[in-house]
């Protein structure tokens, strides 16, 4: 009886199994039908242009066909950061990377760094939308009429067509190749979501291909601290105690680490502003000379975001400085070239006033000569800060005159961030850099996403509640970064400097009071940040909360300042 029950069970979902593949093979077949009669009607021209991938594919319509001497992205495993902007059949705007969209879809906001998403594409579609990696690694077949028709006008040598830098199309897909409905995030959302088994139509932009991420942010980090002041990269002693190190943004000066404060490349001194933080780390660096109330009525900034850097050979511009120089979208409060600058010298008008009492910063020889004591691997300190991609764009701070100035309001007052080892819970390179640091201090660093936010990035989301709260208005926003942590306090392991995991080592121990430890190292990459606002009503509150996207593998920029310590 019981192999009766079994084998009847079986045989229901066998057939269910088959109708099931039948209905969707049933559905496929009136998506496509239907997805071809919205062609023939609104665009005839490319009913010839069906892309078929084993009966997965979409129409194509070619923009612009890119730059006939770069290498299609089909042509290796790589790294693509493109533009999409994507909309249902009728034209509603579903997820757009683009501020004006954004805008128009009432999506737009000011926490929302609007830049192309940076993904990886490879052999299979693990992170792209199948339709669009079907689009980067296939070669695409041209209808012959199609062809013939635009071949002139965007300059194509044959009806097989690869998509490579510059190039811009457009998709018109059914939703097989769509997956199961989609919504933008993070400030990237449309007017609408699309649900499950609407077709879908795709405009991308390649804007840059990348081999080797980790390289990638090398050069930028290397070339942004070049045009900003200089880089020294300390080094075990050689032969002349100091040598030059080649790499593909410029020669950079490596010297032997610095033993004594009247050394002339310690970092209090250096000419070269930017000095590196652990000589074991590479790409993250710090400025012990960083002050940004400089000059604020002369719109003079200690960080000069309108910099268009290059490598030596020009053969990896960076995408954002290069191609759009500083973060601008016509929108404030980042309108264009001029207006990074603008906000700049506000904030170094407002930081002057409120850490200062409007006169000038003493600087770090003036805190030195006044005895004021290094924070060091076991202190404590109260930090404000200011976080930044490298393109100038703010993505956090805990300065309420920050926030007013490039959110327009300031919706919870910001505290200090409590710099604690024994707590941890903050990025990485803190750890490295704050311990070097004088009480008082302003300071800055750049680092790469090893010691930020890793190869993941943190994902932009945007969602709402409503509750009850009586008021006329409500704002929180939380500007707070934290990481859950582990591994490597002081004296645990033993693998590299005095018992940490590529420690402070000699390093910290020949010049800033003998300080010895471990290192912090490899955070449980699970933090969570964002920037909340909402609307209310007699009775009750809608909160909304926009979590700002940190893209994969991106290089930050952290000023602070280290408040003095406490009597």
């Amino acid at each position: 009886m019981k192999l009766k029950q079994l084998m009847m069970a079986a045989m229901v979902a066998l057939l269910a199994t088959a109708c099931a593949k039948e209905i969707s093979n049933e559905y496929d077949t009136f998506e496509d039908l239907s997805l071809k009669a919205w062609i023939a009607q609104h665009r005839p021209e490319l009913k010839d242009n069906y892309q078929n991938f084993d009966g997965r594919g979409y129409y194509l319509e070619i923009l612009d066909a890119g730059a006939k001497d770069a290498k299609p992205l089909n042509d290796t495993i790589c790294w693509v950061r493109f533009n999409v902007s994507a909309r249902d059949m009728q034209g509603n705007i579903i997820l757009s990377r683009n501020a004006r969209e954004a805008e128009l879809a009432g999506t737009f906001t000011k926490y929302t760094h609007y830049i192309p998403c940076y993904m990886y594409c490879g052999d299979a579609y693990y992170t792209l939308m199948e339709g669009t990696w079907l689009a980067m690694q296939k070669e695409q077949t041209l209808g012959a009429a199609y062809y013939a028709a635009m071949k002139e006008s965007l300059d194509l040598d044959s009806e097989k067509y690869s998509l490579r830098m510059g190039s811009e199309v457009t998709l018109y897909m059914p939703s097989r190749v769509v997956g199961s409905g989609l919504k933008g995030d993070g400030g990237y959302e449309g007017q609408y979501s699309l649900e499950d088994g609407k077709p879908l139509i795709a405009t991308l932009e390649i804007c840059d291909t990348v081999k080797n991420p980790l390289q990638r942010e090398a050069l930028d980090v290397d070339a942004f601290c070049k045009a900003n002041g200089g880089v020294v990269i300390y080094t075990t002693t050689d032969d002349e105690g100091k040598k030059k190190q080649t790499t593909e943004v410029e020669a950079i000066e490596a010297v032997a680490i610095p033993t004594t404060m009247e050394d002339q490349y310690h970092p209090h001194k250096t000419a070269n502003r930017w000095v590196s933080a652990c000589d074991t780390i590479a790409q993250l660096y710090s400025n012990h000379r960083f002050d940004p109330t400089n000059n604020p009525e002369e719109m003079v900034y200690d960080l000069d975001f309108n910099q268009k850097v290059t490598t030596v050979e020009n053969k990896y511009p960076t995408y954002n400085q290069v191609k759009y120089g500083p973060y601008h979208v016509g929108i404030e409060p980042y309108v264009n070239e001029g207006s990074v600058a603008e906000i700049n010298r506000k904030i170094a008008d407002a930081l002057k006033k409120r850490f200062h009492n409007e006169e000038p910063y003493a600087g770090v020889e003036k805190l030195v000569a006044d005895g004021a004591d290094s924070v060091g691997l076991t202190g404590k300190a109260k930090i404000w800060y200011i976080g930044r991609f490298l393109d100038g764009f703010i993505f956090d701070t805990n300065i309420d005159e920050v926030k007013e100035i490039v959110y327009g309001e300031v919706a919870s007052a910001g505290t200090a961030l409590e710099y604690c080892p024994e707590e941890g819970g903050l990025i990485n390179a803190f750890y490295y850099v704050i311990p070097t640091m004088r009480f008082g201090q302003w300071g800055a660093l750049v680092t790469s996403s090893t010691h930020a936010y890793g190869a993941s990035g943190q994902n932009g989301s945007t969602s709402s509640s409503t509750s009850g709260y009586s008021s006329d208005y409500y704002d929180y926003l939380n500007y707070l970064n934290y990481y859950n942590y582990y591994n490597s306090y002081y004296g645990y392991g033993g693998m590299g400097g005095y018992g940490g995991y590529g420690g402070y080592g000699g390093y910290y121990g020949n010049y800033y009071d003998s300080y010895y430890g471990g290192g912090y190292y490899d955070p449980y990459y699970s933090g969570y940040f964002g920037n909340y606002y909402g609307t209310s009503t007699e009775d009750t509150v809608t909160t909304v909360t926009t979590s700002t996207e940190i893209p994969s593998y991106s290089p930050l920029i952290f000023e602070f300042y280290i408040e003095p310590e406490e009597e």
